[in-house]
């Protein structure tokens, strides 16, 4: 069955499919995909070079002065496809650098042509082909799989910092919210 093809790997990152890269949603999904690519999630690699938003850095125990973009810990979550067929250091190519689409809702190899069709069993078909919705009520998403990892430098949050993902007002972190399918 195609759900045993797919396993949680580190981050949010799944064996068995291919990452396809944001380029290939931006056909049909182009207001989000214009959204994403000026979001914070577009450009996690580029937080990653020395001096680089060095407060934070501060704030959460590493160097600033120290270059993350060789870090291995670092990647799962600054990067899209790291250890399965996306960004890795012997391929980095722009196209898998930062939170990219199938960082949240999976690789789109399988569910890119589903997503394209109109059947009334469509929804159940693309879950079992690996998409993801992140904020989908059913669970946590995906987002704590970065941002509560054990090697996030971000995963402990002082009372009263925790982030309700659903939030309207965390939407620049990823893309808009549209309402349609």
């Amino acid at each position: 069955m195609v759900l045993a093809a797919f396993a949680l790997a580190s981050g949010p990152a799944f064996a068995g499919f291919q990452y396809l890269g944001s380029a290939s949603c931006e056909t049909c999904h182009k207001e989000i995909y214009n959204s994403w690519k000026k979001s914070i999630h577009a450009k996690t690699f580029d937080l990653l070079p020395p001096k680089v938003r060095a407060d934070k850095k501060k704030e959460a125990s590493l160097e600033p002065g120290n270059d993350y973009r060789k870090d291995k810990l670092c990647m799962k979550c600054h990067v899209t496809g790291w250890g399965a067929g996306g960004y890795s250091f012997e391929n980095p190519s722009d196209a898998w650098k930062g939170v990219g689409c199938e960082s949240c809702h999976g690789p789109a190899e399988v569910y890119k042509s589903i997503h394209l069709q109109d059947s009334e069993r469509r929804e159940r078909k693309l879950k079992q082909a690996g998409l993801f919705k992140p904020l989908d009520k059913s669970g946590p998403g995906t987002c704590p799989g970065c941002h509560y990892d054990i090697d996030s430098p971000y995963k402990s949050r002082d009372p009263g910092r925790e982030r309700n993902w659903a939030d309207p007002k965390l939407r620049e972190t990823y893309h808009i919210i549209t309402s349609k399918k």
